[in-house]
């Protein structure tokens, strides 16, 4: 028996869509006004149905001129609602397909908590003919490890809740790519995770060209000392709950670690312990620079570094491009992946076969029209492969996941000790997941 609602989840991405995804905005800040909301607007295949927050007059000091929301349902043609759970008691958060999360960090846990909660309900009011609930979360998935752990648990819990009620109707449909259990798919927009060059790595590595996965090197520069030096920038450079710092590392490293934790294989490459030394802005106490060496289980090692020294400004008139250096080396062949992030023709996605003594050392140029991408920052178009692959998912379409909760969780694990160890000076333990999906 296949279900209907999921006939056209393994469909190609070029079928016909006689439907619109309903999807809500939670968060209507800075990256909201400037990115998702006008990306989701271009996109005919998709329904602004509804925009979440809490203030009436959104504010950001990386934009003094955000709109109210007021202002925002009018030019979107939509309803406002000032909480996540206003927005669950009405008819649009019983109905929507997806929710994309757009808030601070520190706000993450709760709000997928509520959402799952709304799939799950779904799900057992009516187990045959439920409407899924997609889900896109921004990065960080969160900036406590134990909040990752129970988020990532409880979309483990969904998919076996869809995966048992399966096999007892003798549904053998393939459902890999969504969750169930009442959820789509659960993703965190690491845009750079989903780019083709971040594919053909991952694929390499999956197929076995680079042999076992031994060492890791990656540095990331990151032109915003503006935001991490201004104290007016709360939200990037306070602590907030259980964090032990605030500054670079949640704000950007997460970028670098979720691709090369997808690339190298989130159940292979396990964290299990740090050792990180940081330096503060004098004006902030926010990390703005740091140093790290990871240990995982078996027993692969990735130093790490990262700065937000690099001059410039990555928003400016013209913009200055990050400086990514990413390389992976196995027991059969490397990959090197390194570039200016505004600037394709500054590098490409190398593979240096050792797989073949014929072969042995010669680099095959992965993605060769592509060139160096990383993060996604496009203001405009309909948004990064990430933006798209969620909206499939609200609309049942096959999806690449480049990034899902144990991604997320495996680099929230890794910052999270990073600051354990800056703070006190030895070598931390990962503290670890359940051991259900990892």
């Amino acid at each position: 028996m296949v279900k209907p609602q999921f006939k056209r989840w393994y469909s190609s991405r070029d079928s016909s869509c006689d439907t619109k995804a309903s999807i809500v905005l939670i968060g209507a800040g800075w990256w909201s006004q400037g990115w998702h909301l006008p990306h989701l607007h271009r996109n005919e295949e998709v329904t602004i149905s509804a925009i979440v927050d809490s203030s009436p007059q959104p504010k950001s000091n990386l934009n003094p001129h955000l709109e109210s929301l007021t202002t925002l349902a009018t030019r979107y043609n939509c309803p406002i609602f000032h909480s996540l759970g206003e927005l669950l008691q009405s008819p649009i958060g019983k109905s929507m397909d997806g929710a994309l999360v757009c808030t601070p960090h520190a706000t993450h846990y709760a709000i997928g908590v509520e959402l799952i909660h709304e799939a799950k309900r779904r799900y057992e009011e009516d187990e045959k003919n439920y409407k899924p609930l997609s889900v896109l979360m921004e990065k960080p998935m969160t900036t406590d490890v134990s909040e990752a752990i129970e988020l990532h648990r409880m979309l483990m819990e969904r998919k076996n809740a869809d995966k048992n009620s399966n096999e007892d109707d003798g549904d053998h449909t393939n459902t890999n790519q969504r969750i169930g259990g009442g959820i789509g798919c659960f993703l965190v927009n690491h845009s750079a995770n989903f780019r083709p060059q971040a594919r053909a790595a991952h694929e390499l590595v999956e197929t076995g060209k680079l042999g076992d996965i031994r060492h890791v090197t990656a540095f990331f520069a990151s032109p915003l000392s503006w935001i991490f030096d201004d104290p007016s920038n709360t939200g990037w450079n306070e602590k907030r709950g259980s964090m032990l710092g605030n500054g670079f590392a949640w704000g950007q490293q997460s970028h670098i670690l979720s691709w090369i934790y997808h690339v190298a294989g989130v159940e292979t490459l396990i964290p299990s312990k740090v050792f990180c030394h940081m330096t503060k802005s004098d004006k902030t106490g926010a990390d703005v620079s740091h140093a790290a060496t990871v240990i995982c289980s078996n027993g692969a090692t990735f130093s790490l570094s990262g700065t937000s020294l690099l001059p410039g400004n990555a928003h400016s008139d013209p913009p200055v491009g990050k400086r990514i250096e990413i390389k992976i080396f196995g027991t059969h062949g490397a990959l090197i992946y390194r570039g200016d992030d505004r600037d394709p023709s500054s590098g490409k996605l190398e593979w240096l076969r050792g797989d073949d003594e014929k072969e042995m050392g010669t680099v095959e140029v992965q993605c060769p029209d592509l060139g160096f991408e990383f993060e996604d920052l496009d203001q405009d178009g309909n948004g990064p492969a990430s933006l798209q692959c969620f909206i499939d998912s609200c609309l049942g379409l096959e999806y690449y996941v480049g990034a899902d909760s144990l991604t997320g969780l495996r680099s929230v694990q890794t910052i999270e000790a990073m600051y354990r160890s800056h703070v006190s000076g030895n070598c931390e333990s990962i503290i670890d997941s359940t051991e259900e999906g990892s």
